[in-house]
């Protein structure tokens, strides 16, 4: 029998990402699941995933509802997103992530990340002995936002969201041995003003920006599902108060409450799958 295992995917999407960190905490503080066999997370979600895997549930909650819906954070005119500042002040001084505890996890984690010489996309993982903030740091450099690029090694890296759909990460899961899929997605296609945005700078960014974009912009959000793996797709029950943009106290913790709910309201089918991982005979 092909052994089974269980992956969990989170995405990216800026201050929406509240929804997945709410949904994560619920899922290690309310199930007890902590040890998935392979977690897949994108730009936003990667400190979460982190923090995650080093069993600090208390710092994910700290760091979305305290720190990071904070004009510190998040600049709206014009749109900048202070990676530096999330990662060096908050996350790296304020509240550091329990690298020991970290590095121990079992689980195979893996985050996606854009390689800026080729623009292809490179999966950083426990393999790759990076400093884990420097990974959260290329993990949220949207180019648009953040304005910068991240050395990791020799090579120069972005955020991997912005050459990537959902779809992507669910073949990386497959490939990486995955027969149970738990998808927990706060994001959709972009609308609005984050659409018009993304489409201007589009326009005074390099060819190879500005292809990843117009891709990021043309594709659906998930494609298919394969037939051969179980999925269990976690997603908002109505439309999130939060945007990418969004440094609302009130909107973050409505969306990271609604990830949470989200996630215990499939409470029975999220114990199936891991029970049966757990027992085979079952």
């Amino acid at each position: 029998m092909k052994e089974e295992k269980v992956a969990i995917i989170t995405s990216g999407g800026g201050m929406k990402c509240a929804y997945a960190a709410g949904a994560l905490v619920a899922l290690a503080k309310k199930l007890g699941i902590t040890e998935p066999d392979i977690f897949i997370s994108a730009s936003g979600s990667v400190g979460a995933m982190f923090y995650y895997l080093a069993g600090q549930y208390d710092n994910i909650e700290k760091i979305w509802l305290r720190y990071l819906p904070s004009p510190e954070v998040i600049r709206t005119f014009p749109p900048k997103l202070r990676v530096d500042y999330i990662v060096d002040t908050i996350m790296r001084r304020e509240l550091p992530l329990d690298e020991r505890a970290f590095v121990k996890a079992k689980t195979r984690w893996f985050v996606p990340v854009t390689d800026l010489d080729t623009g292809h996309t490179e999966y950083i993982s426990n393999n790759t002995w990076f400093d884990p903030y420097e990974v959260m740091r290329a993990a949220k450099a949207i180019p648009f936002l953040y304005g910068g690029t991240v050395r990791l090694g020799a090579r120069t890296f972005i955020d991997g969201d912005l050459n990537m759909n959902m779809t992507e990460l669910i073949r990386k899961a497959r490939k990486e041995g995955a027969t149970k899929i738990i998808v927990i997605s706060n994001t959709v296609m972009l609308s609005g003003f984050s659409r018009w945005f993304t489409k201007l700078y589009a326009l005074f960014a390099s060819p190879m920006i500005r292809q990843m974009v117009r891709y990021d912009l043309e594709r659906t959000h998930f494609d298919h599902f394969p037939a051969d793996v179980e999925i269990l797709v976690i997603g908002p029950t109505y439309p999130l108060p939060t945007g990418v943009f969004t440094r609302s106290r009130r909107a973050v913790a409505e969306s990271y409450q609604m990830g949470w709910d989200d996630l215990l309201g499939r409470r029975k089918e999220i114990e199936g799958l891991f029970a049966t991982e757990r027992n085979p005979a079952l």
